[in-house]
């Protein structure tokens, strides 16, 4: 498979990335188990725990709680936080 130019040049966003793989893992296993009001607690507080400025998760925290955000999107929003930390981009 090639590699894009995009992903060999693709810096972490942070400089000392705070969650990672563990957090995804737990982040995935939250999302199995739990109903989706926990779950977006749960998401909330990943999003909140991780580094980078603070308009940026409380931005993201925000859509979490739209009235028309589904457990999915919220997947999704955590996930891409914490792979943007990682330096992959998304």
């Amino acid at each position: 498979m090639p590699v894009l130019k995009t992903q060999t040049s693709s810096a972490p966003r942070l400089k000392n990335e705070t969650l990672g793989n563990e957090a995804l893992t737990e982040l995935y296993k939250a999302y199995e188990l739990m109903d989706f009001d926990a779950f977006r607690v749960f998401a909330e507080g990943v999003v909140m725990a991780g580094g980078g400025k603070q308009p940026r998760k409380l931005e993201i925290v925000n859509s979490m709680y739209s009235p028309t955000a589904t457990k999915s999107q919220i997947l999704t929003k955590a996930q891409n936080f914490i792979l943007a930390g990682m330096g992959l981009g998304v």
